[in-house]
């Protein structure tokens, strides 16, 4: 089997699995959540625009947000941990393989940056330029990617994580220096002089390193399984995944969480939940994350009823990624010997996710306080505190058995 056949046979392998969770995502109501957020998003958007002040930073928020986007640019493999046995002695053969590798990466992120573009086009088109502009910055921005789809490509070889981190730095400042002259329309010379200059660098540097260093197999490997780990968490908080391996920190600083969460019950349970959220599997990264970005979306609406509903919204997707923690354990046999009550396991979930959700809505409740009118924000605490008792007595536990 050559390069070309064997990159075949990985692909579509991948994404008939991939397809199977999709399927499921699909099924559980998160596109009609997907949805709704983009309905409230499209009425309300030009009304945003139209109210922001004329200092907001549109540069400097198009320059972070496109060097987050261009600087992370790592080449998909789908390079298995048994290929540093039987790959190995054929690496040098493997060039049609891994030239396949970096188009299909180059391909996939130039999608993303499309659709970011697309999706702050309204702003691009107020504040920057329209027409040529448009597409001549969307030129500028694929021939970067595919700069840094090369160079991060050329830096797998290095062999410690220092030198990998320190390209990654030089690439994200060129980056950022390109896109600010790009975006603040400094001119077609500057940026094409900085063009010449990354395609310089590329050839006289790192593509050097491909010919001074051999592809590390080690770190291939751990880039792809983070990759593939990233889907099946994201996966994994609409349906069982029993590939998704158990991560866990330590995050001693964060020990007092634990009692506060499995609270005065003395169940096993209550504390393996509360202890795997704040340690395991970043779902306490996760529920950060959402509740600050519903804090954010409800504050950039214009206040007023809609943001009661978007308020709930945010909240299911909450409750959706606490359902996750009732299969946590289900691949540990230790757990089976625990002197553990018949219903333990329910009444933990439905006390963990009631504390969480009841937080959140107090939160979002003083978010709306600041950024809304004071009716709307006791209208939402009162529903949010409403979905929050009947969602962990009831719907997380309906969700939790249709994913088995």
């Amino acid at each position: 089997m050559n390069g070309q056949s064997l990159w075949q046979e990985r692909v579509q392998t991948y994404w008939r699995e991939a397809g199977r969770y999709l399927k499921l995502i699909g099924n559980s109501g998160f596109l009609f959540t997907v949805y709704f957020l983009f309905i409230v998003g499209s009425y309300y958007y030009q009304q945003i625009l139209e109210q922001l002040p004329a200092e907001f930073p549109t540069v400097e928020l198009f320059t972070v947000v496109f060097l987050l986007i261009l600087t992370r640019s790592r080449v998909r493999t789908f390079v298995k941990q048994a290929d540093v046995v039987f790959l190995l002695p054929f690496e040098a053969k493997m060039g049609d393989y891994f030239r396949s590798a970096i188009r299909y990466s180059f391909f996939m992120q130039v999608g993303i940056i499309l659709i970011v573009l697309l999706l702050l086009g309204p702003l691009f088109v107020l504040r920057i330029g329209t027409g040529i502009v448009f597409w001549s910055t969307l030129v500028v921005l694929v021939l970067a990617k595919l700069w840094n789809i090369l160079s991060s490509w050329e830096e797998q070889r290095l062999q410690s994580k220092q030198e990998r981190i320190s390209h990654i730095l030089l690439r994200g400042l060129i980056n950022a220096v390109l896109l600010y002259l790009l975006f603040s329309q400094a001119g077609v010379i500057f940026v094409g002089i900085l063009l010449l200059l990354m395609l310089g660098l590329y050839v006289l540097y790192w593509r050097k390193l491909g010919q001074a260093y051999s592809i590390k197999w080690n770190h291939l490997i751990e880039v792809e399984e983070s990759m593939v780990m990233f889907f099946y968490r994201i996966a994994n908080a609409f349906t069982d995944v029993p590939k998704l391996r158990n991560q866990v920190r330590e995050r001693r600083y964060l020990s007092w969480l634990i009692p506060l969460l499995a609270g005065k019950t003395q169940s096993v349970y209550s504390f393996l939940m509360a202890r795997s959220f704040v340690r395991a599997n970043d779902y306490l990264g996760i529920y950060v994350r959402l509740v600050a970005v519903g804090a954010f979306v409800l504050t950039i609406l214009p206040a007023g009823w809609i943001q009661v509903p978007v308020f709930l919204v945010f909240m299911h997707m909450v409750m959706m990624q606490i359902s996750t923690i009732w299969y946590h354990y289900d691949m540990n046999m230790w757990v089976d010997i625990y002197p553990i009550e018949p219903n333990g396991r329910q009444k933990a979930l439905t006390h963990l996710s009631l504390k969480l959700l009841s937080v959140m809505a107090i939160v979002l409740t003083i978010v709306l306080l600041i950024s809304s009118e004071p009716i709307v924000a006791v209208v939402a605490l009162a529903a949010g505190l409403l979905f929050a008792y009947v969602g962990s007595v009831s719907l997380i536990h309906r969700r939790k058995k249709q994913a088995v």
